[in-house]
């Protein structure tokens, strides 16, 4: 066991043993090993695609995956915590919101974490049902305060409610007999396809995970190993491997460590049985 220390270099022998180069750079220390096999679980630490590339592998570049987004919305503050999503004081966040970060990871990086979000918060009913609904509510609740009521097959919290009024310019205390025909079909709009402007990630950089990393094509699933380089095995998020919850990827890299460590075990066994 050697703490502390951190593997700088893996190169291969002659007879296809590593050679590893260990450093201690607190006390100016470097050693060397040698090992028969090798199992990388460096996470998406840097120096661990380096060692990777080293021994022949290619990396899809990292990048940050299960992420909030920042909104430019001065108004979505007053929501914290309401909604069919997580909505924060930054922006948005739940489950729904760390899917998308994990689909559109690479997408996102390269636009810098801007952009729109359009988002469906009634994706059970169909556009034109949404507008034949207001014009009915409008109908039956004429002199009702449109802030005060809104259709129960909507779902919606009223806070949410009077936000998207305020979207749409609508005063707090207007009637439902006085919002035109258009503004419903706006109102409509905003709740199958409401925009939100990106800003850029969470502000406390709270990215779980990293999607990138070495290519599953050069690893045999069903033992961990590379493709390119007999007995050098890899487990976690050095792969190019991300889930879209937190959990997927912790129970990824222990399977994978599960896997590599037993494939390892075996072939050491079979090993020093054929040396006797």
């Amino acid at each position: 066991m050697q703490m502390g220390k951190t593997v700088s270099e893996v190169s291969l022998s002659d007879n296809g043993q590593f050679l590893l180069k260990v450093e201690k750079r607190t006390m100016d220390l470097v050693e060397h090993f040698k090992a028969d096999y090798v199992l990388m679980a460096t996470g998406s630490s840097r120096q661990g695609y380096k060692i990777a590339v080293q021994l022949g592998h290619s990396i899809i570049d990292p990048v940050p995956s299960l992420f909030t987004f920042k909104v430019e919305d001065t108004e979505l503050s007053s929501l914290s915590g309401v909604g069919p999503m997580l909505v924060t004081h930054w922006g948005l966040s739940g489950p729904a919101i760390l899917r998308l970060s994990a689909w559109g990871a690479h997408e996102l990086f390269l636009s810098e974490y801007s952009g729109m979000l359009m988002v469906d918060f009634i994706p059970d009913i169909h556009l034109e049902d949404v507008k034949h609904i207001l014009l009915q509510h409008k109908d039956q609740l004429a002199k009702t305060k449109a802030s005060n009521s809104f259709p129960s097959q909507f779902n919606l919290v009223k806070r949410f409610w009077r936000y998207l009024l305020e979207r749409e310019g609508l005063e707090a205390d207007i009637l439902w007999a006085s919002i035109s025909n258009n503004h419903l079909t706006s109102l409509a709009l905003l709740l199958k396809q409401c925009p939100f402007k990106i800003a850029g990630k969470g502000q406390f950089k709270d990215e779980f995970v990293t999607a990138g990393g070495i290519p599953l094509s050069e690893i045999s699933l069903n033992t961990m190993e590379s493709k390119v380089t007999r007995n050098l095995f890899f487990a976690g998020e050095v792969l190019n491997v991300d889930g879209i919850t937190g959990g997927f990827n912790f129970q990824n890299a222990w399977s994978g460590g599960y896997i590599a460590g037993t494939k390892i075990g075996e072939r050491a066994s079979n090993n020093r049985g054929l040396c006797e």
